[in-house]
């Protein structure tokens, strides 16, 4: 097997250990504010806070360890976020107060970063006629793990509890890093020392070009979809009646993942025939135009139609994207881009809560998903804004060849 297909296979298996140890831990934070750490009011807030605090630290820290990257490997990189995120992990097992818990959180939001590296580091190392494919074979990694992370976690935290849920997840992701040092190739060559700082490169990376278009489509997307997080379970319950088991809201909530496993990858075919500013257009807009009867639906079983449908066009974003990044940059610049695209997907997961949860509040639930209709059909109109450029940037260079 070629190299870069072997580090292909291990990463995805990699990241999918990731995001399920993450899925594993996360969505259970309430549950053990109240019950191991003695919080009886503000549970909620608190856990906004934990989510807030992490992605806000993500925001400021992963562009430097994109940089680093550049400068010292991206496999290196990947090493690092995932040796500080399995000992966290543990070291989360440990705390006894909602304020060491956040001081945890804090420091996985601002030293971790192992799924972004992991992008990166199959971005350098995977010849460009199979970027697309590769890509979105890794984003179904992330994806089949936040699927399967949450069953296996409730089923641990009541076998043997939520700390010791931690300490395994540690375990797993350590594991998964030992891994990716052992059998990941990567042949670096560290660039010679050029003068300028991070800040002022990727300023330069900025200025002028369609990459801040991808990345303000990174941020709608990410701020549409995350504000749908405070309303979704209970809007999919009060559709479902009361007298449905919890599982089934959980079994609609997860359907656009599971249609992110099934269509990200004839997404990422059909995006190397289109070219991917056309896809990530075509699969936003079509996302929005699906979001909006969610609004209007009276039941659960037209609630989970629309959520796969959504799903199954939204799975051209991230990968696309992600495919976009590696057009408009230089190898030896993915680092940054892909840490400054992964700032901006932490910044709209800390914006879109907030934003939903205070309009859910103050004009009713249905509302949301009109917003995030909205914002899926504004980040579409910037996507397509970069096809235009693109076709005039080809078009220009013609005519002076």
């Amino acid at each position: 097997m070629e190299s870069w297909r072997k580090n292909v296979v291990i990463l995805w298996a990699a990241v999918f250990i990731a995001s399920a140890c993450w899925t594993m831990v996360m969505p259970f934070m309430p549950v053990f504010l109240g019950d191991e750490l003695g919080v009886t009011a503000g549970v909620t807030v608190w856990a906004g806070l934990l989510g807030a605090a992490g992605s806000g630290f993500s925001v400021l820290s992963a562009p430097l360890w994109g940089a680093l990257g550049d400068r010292f490997g991206r496999k290196a990189m990947m090493v690092r976020a995932g040796i500080f995120l399995g000992t966290f992990y543990v070291v989360m097992s440990f705390v006894r107060s909602p304020l060491e818990l956040l001081g945890v959180r804090i420091m996985i939001g601002a030293l971790t970063g192992f799924i972004p590296a992991a992008t990166a580091l199959v971005a350098t190392t995977t010849p460009e006629r199979h970027l697309g494919r590769a890509l979105s074979l890794v984003q179904t990694g992330n994806q089949a793990g936040s699927i399967l992370g949450p069953m296996v976690g409730g089923v641990l935290a009541d076998l043997v509890g939520i700390r010791h849920t931690m300490i395994l997840s540690g375990v797993f992701v350590l594991a998964a890093t030992v891994l990716v040092l052992v059998a990941v190739q990567e042949q670096f060559q560290r660039p010679a020392q050029q003068q300028g700082n991070v800040l002022g490169d990727m300023r330069q990376m900025l200025r002028g070009g369609p990459l801040a278009l991808v990345l303000a489509t990174s941020i709608l997307m990410m701020t549409s979809q995350a504000a749908m997080e405070p309303i979704l379970v209970p809007y999919i319950k009060e559709l479902l009646g009361p007298d449905q088991p919890n599982w089934m809201a959980g079994v609609i909530y997860s359907l656009p993942g599971v249609a992110f496993v099934i269509a990200a990858p004839w997404w990422a075919s059909l995006g190397g025939r289109w070219g991917y500013a056309t896809t990530v257009s075509v699969g936003l807009l079509g996302g929005a135009l699906l979001t909006v009867p969610q609004a209007l639906v009276t039941g659960g079983i037209g609630m989970g139609f629309f959520r796969l449908s959504a799903g199954l066009a939204l799975a051209s974003a991230s990968p696309g994207i992600a495919s976009l990044i590696t057009e408009l940059v230089p190898r030896e610049q993915r680092g940054k881009a892909f840490g400054l695209n992964q700032s901006a997907y932490n910044l709209g997961s800390m914006l879109g809560p907030l934003l939903g949860g205070f309009l859910g509040d103050l004009v009713g639930t249905r509302v949301v998903f009109v917003l995030t209709a909205v914002l899926l059909a504004v980040s579409a109109t910037w996507c397509w804004t970069i096809v235009r450029a693109r076709v005039q940037q080809r078009a220009d260079t013609d005519l002076s060849a």
